[in-house]
Formats: structure tokens, C-alpha cells, sequence
């Protein structure tokens, strides 16, 4: 017989694909996954994966030791659920997702004083574009620009997300531009990325035409301190531009541009104590940011 421990070896390396991806997602060195992947095999006698140069693919008999083990896993994360949603403590790791530039505008101001509150809870924040499990406890709660549409989640809507285009007070006045035809003679820095990103980008081209585009950037971060070194304009959420103290409002809200901010957990969380005071914590407190999140001086 395998055990649970051997099942999440099988899982880890099905999905990096590669023993050393897998070895470190699990923590381990290779040659651990390497003999734990051979006893199973000799249990079974059974190949689980083929090796090839670009990577190990699963069998017919790997792909049921595949499908057994995510069967397993999603009841293993359901009773976690069920069992930290009954925990009334407010002690305990709290895990908080969102992208890089909420984290930066928003949860950055908020977190210190909820964690003074509450001095026996760790939170862990994880800033990151990509967007992370809910339902598979790879965070508690997270921080979206759209509204769930997962069954199992539930949310709670902070704020309509205004934009504006922004440069640095170096170079620009706040509410200069005062018609989008005067946008015609600027530069900008683009956003690529996801949806959201290219919907910015399209915004531009629609709206100049001709727009020249000096440079581009995956990351908000990176182009809010692009153009507060040049005389480049940017689109940013009002809540980033309102809090980059060397940014100003050049035009700014946009009259068509917005967005949605959602506060999301998993249904089975939220009774949990730790995770309902967050929530609650952040409710408020994007009340309290309304006025960031207009654009409003």
C-alpha cells in the first residue's frame, strides 16, 4: 500500500513535468522524489511516467494514480476547510492574496494596524499577478479587480476602481490636461501583461490614435517609477496613483475607465474568527479609501 505522502510525490511531479521542478516544490532534493517514485513503481510493478528529453509524461496507469491523488487531495483540503472554518481563535497564520500593486497601495496600510490589534495572528501576504487557489488553501483571502464567479467562493465588493493618467510632479501639475485631445502631443509608458493590462493599452490607442508609446513594462511598480523619472504619463488605478507621493493627477478620473475590487474567501472560511475579523478589518477600511478609490482629491 501507498501512503497519502507518496501520492503527493506522484501529483508534484505530473504537474512540474520534472523530477527537480517537483523536488523543489516539495522541498526535498531529487534523489528523495527520484527513490520515492521507484519504490511506488516497485509496489505497483507499474511505470508511472515515461521519460522523455522534454519531460516525464504519465501512462495509462500513472494517469490513475493521477486522478486517485487529486481526488484525494480535494478531500483533504475540504476538511481542512471544514475544520478551520470552526476555529474560533484569533491566534494562527492568516494568508491574504493580491496582486502587486493592491498589496503595495492598499494592504500595505492596512495590515500594520490589524496586526497590532490582534498580535497572536501572522499574516502572510502574497503578492502576486497570478492568481492563486482559494479552494485549494493556497491563500484565505484575496483581493480581486473582478467579481468571483467560482461556486464555492463567496465575496463582498469594496469599491468601483477608478483610473486616471498620471506623471511626476517634477514635470506635471495636478489636473493639467484638461481634454483628451491635449493627450495627443504626450508619451506613455504601456502595461502589458493580462486582460486588465490590455484593456489599458487598448483605452490608449482608441482614445490617441496615434499615441506614441516609449516604453513598456509587465509590471505597475515598475512603470509608476518609470514615469516619475521621465516625462512619460501612465495609466494607474486612482488608489496607486492617489498614494505615489511623486505622481500627480494629470487627467484624472477617467470618465470610462474602471474597474471592480472584491474581497473573496472560500465559503467553508467564513465563520472562521481570524478570517472574518480580516475581512471586516478590510471592509472598513476600503470605506474609509473611498475617496482613493475615485480619484478624489
Amino acid at each position: 500500500m501507498i501512503s497519502w505522502n507518496d501520492y503527493q510525490y506522484v501529483l508534484a511531479i505530473f504537474r512540474a513535468g520534472n523530477i527537480s521542478s517537483a523536488a523543489k516544490h516539495l522541498k526535498v532534493n531529487t534523489s528523495t522524489v527520484f527513490r520515492r517514485l521507484e519504490k511506488i513503481e516497485t509496489i505497483y510493478n507499474l511505470k508511472l511516467f515515461e521519460r522523455h528529453r522534454h519531460g516525464y509524461v504519465p501512462t495509462e496507469a500513472g494517469r490513475e494514480i493521477i486522478i486517485a491523488a487529486e481526488r484525494i487531495e480535494q478531500e483533504t483540503f475540504s476538511a481542512e476547510r471544514a475544520l478551520t472554518g470552526k476555529d474560533q481563535k484569533l491566534t494562527g497564520r492568516l494568508r491574504i492574496t493580491s496582486t502587486e500593486s493592491l498589496a503595495a497601495s492598499f494592504l500595505s496600510r492596512h495590515i500594520p494596524p490589524f496586526a497590532e490589534k490582534y498580535p497572536g495572528l501572522y499574516i502572510e501576504i502574497i503578492s502576486d499577478n497570478q492568481r492563486l487557489s482559494l479552494t485549494e488553501r493556497e491563500a484565505d483571502i484575496a483581493l480581486r479587480p473582478a467579481r468571483p464567479t467560482e461556486e464555492s467562493l463567496i465575496g463582498r465588493k469594496l469599491s468601483t476602481l477608478k483610473w486616471g493618467i498620471y506623471g511626476s510632479c517634477l514635470h506635471y501639475e495636478s489636473g493639467q490636461i484638461q481634454k483628451t485631445s491635449d493627450l495627443r502631443t504626450k508619451s506613455f509608458i504601456a502595461w502589458t501583461g493580462g486582460p486588465l493590462a490590455q484593456q489599458t493599452t487598448d483605452w490608449l490607442r482608441k482614445t490617441i490614435p496615434d499615441v506614441h508609446i516609449a516604453y513598456e513594462s509587465s509590471s505597475m511598480l515598475t512603470n509608476a517609477q518609470l514615469a516619475i523619472n521621465s516625462h512619460n504619463l501612465i495609466l494607474l488605478p486612482c488608489l496607486m496613483g492617489q498614494n505615489w507621493h511623486e505622481l500627480v493627477p494629470v487627467f484624472s478620473p477617467l470618465p470610462d475607465v474602471e474597474g471592480e475590487l472584491w474581497l473573496v474567501t472560500h465559503k467553508d472560511l467564513q465563520k472562521n474568527a481570524r478570517v472574518r475579523a480580516l475581512l471586516d478589518h478590510l471592509a472598513n477600511a476600503a470605506t474609509g479609501d473611498r475617496h482613493l478609490f475615485q480619484g478624489e482629491n
